[in-house]
């Protein structure tokens, strides 16, 4: 199975790339796109909406036992006239976005086909988004963030057990009785075998 759609060749010439980002909430997904103004629609329909005011991190990967963290944040300027977007952002709650995937993409464009893309966005990556943070410099300037992690966060928090009976039955749900027997000492003075 290849990790490219159907009718995109890896080895074509790509004369630019949008970086696109799915945010799921309790309310539906959003399409963003990071760093670059406007509006695009991709060839299922779905519109993406673009600001240079949005920015992310670099995506790591899951390497060493490490479940590294990112986020994406939105940065603007509080207008005095306009209703304050981080008052209604806290009253939808954390719970709007915990737990919930947020998906990274790219889409590579062929030649001239901005305005008539050939193939979908390629997912880049998954993670699940963990809770919203909000900045404020000085009296105008404001920035909200999504933070997220991978789903194998819990991999770096070791689960302490010790290899005998009582373990064993609750990491499979029966005991082993030939563990009593096990030495619970690494440290030999001499060497069975």
């Amino acid at each position: 199975m290849s990790f490219f759609p159907a009718g995109f060749d890896p080895r074509a010439d790509v004369v630019a790339v949008f970086q696109l980002v799915n945010i799921n909430t309790t309310d539906g997904d959003f399409g963003f796109l990071v760093g670059t103004d406007g509006r695009f629609r991709d060839v299922n329909g779905k519109d993406w909406w673009g600001s240079q005011l949005i920015g992310s991190g670099p995506l790591e990967t899951s390497i060493g036992g490490t479940a590294p963290r990112g986020e994406i944040s939105l940065s603007y300027f509080q207008d005095p006239e306009a209703g304050d977007l981080i008052s209604q952002i806290k009253a939808l709650g954390n719970d709007y976005v915990k737990d919930r995937p947020i998906t990274f993409y790219v889409q590579p464009f062929f030649n001239q086909e901005y305005q008539a893309p050939q193939i979908a966005p390629i997912q880049r990556a998954r993670r699940f988004m963990r809770s919203i943070t909000y900045q404020f410099d000085g009296p105008l300037g404001r920035r909200i963030s999504v933070g997220f992690e991978t789903e194998l966060e819990r991999r770096q928090r070791a689960r302490r057990m010790v290899y005998n009976t009582v373990d064993h039955a609750r990491l499979t749900g029966s005991a082993n009785p030939s563990l009593e027997l096990m030495p619970s000492d690494s440290l030999q003075d001499e060497k069975l075998f």
